[in-house]
């Protein structure tokens, strides 16, 4: 009887941990899918004169087209590689 007795407290204790690991492993992975992660912030000086104003935003697969307007210079189109940040190309329009 005694055997018995004590099989049965193992099965209720196994059990119990089992469901107390389950809901103590969910809670963990809730709460690190609730971080929030910090967007990286960027300052990038476009050296367009004083008067310029971007006009338009494109992005491509791999480049950031930004269409720039006014400072006493034509219109121009300056390509930026958003992996380093680095100017690729600067495209004035006539």
């Amino acid at each position: 009887m005694n055997k018995l007795r004590f099989v049965k407290l193992l099965v209720f204790f196994l059990t119990f941990a089992i469901i107390f690991g389950m809901v103590l492993a969910g809670n963990m992975i809730y709460k690190k899918s609730q971080k929030k992660h910090p967007r990286e912030t960027v300052s990038l000086n476009l050296q367009q004169p004083s008067g310029s104003y971007i006009s338009t935003i494109t992005s491509s697969s791999d480049i950031l087209f930004i269409f720039i307007k006014g400072g006493k210079k034509p219109d121009r189109i300056i390509a930026i590689s958003p992996t380093d940040y680095s100017v690729t190309a600067d495209i004035s329009l006539y």
